[in-house]
């Protein structure tokens, strides 16, 4: 466990939350929500793709997405790599050398255009679903 999270549990325990008890049915239940918490790859590319309006190195990108609430690639940041790599084969991104021998990316205007009709495209489909009427 992250030494941050060693000392918040210890204080949790030395306050209010020491009064609460989790029976095992619980707990088991949290921690099947969590892993439920999962993210689409579309979102996951879109976040990507939002990210990269400004240059960010790779190490940026997976820290960035893991605020964002995308864990996927804080375990697996191979894969992230590999989604760069992709996605600059395929134009939506480019890359530059730093001084310092760090790998930057960015997007192309193939890229932005691609956020921005998914931007509308998504803006739509939220706009139509709260029109649903209620039944």
């Amino acid at each position: 466990m992250e030494k941050r999270l060693k000392g918040l549990k210890r204080a949790m325990e030395s306050t209010s939350m020491r009064n609460l008890n989790f029976t095992d049915a619980m707990k088991k239940s949290i921690h099947e929500s969590i892993a439920k918490e999962s993210i689409s790859e579309q979102d996951a590319f879109m976040n990507l793709l939002e990210l990269l309006v400004t240059e960010r190195t790779g190490f940026e990108l997976s820290r960035l997405l893991t605020a964002r609430g995308i864990h996927k690639y804080e375990t697996e940041e191979g894969s992230l790599y590999a989604l760069l790599h992709e996605q600059e084969q395929a134009g939506m991104i480019a890359s530059s050398w730093g001084p310092s021998g760090e790998k930057y990316y960015y997007l192309t205007d193939k890229g932005r255009r691609a956020l921005e009709k998914t931007s509308k495209r998504t803006w739509r489909s939220r706009l139509s679903f709260k029109e649903q009427p209620e039944g």
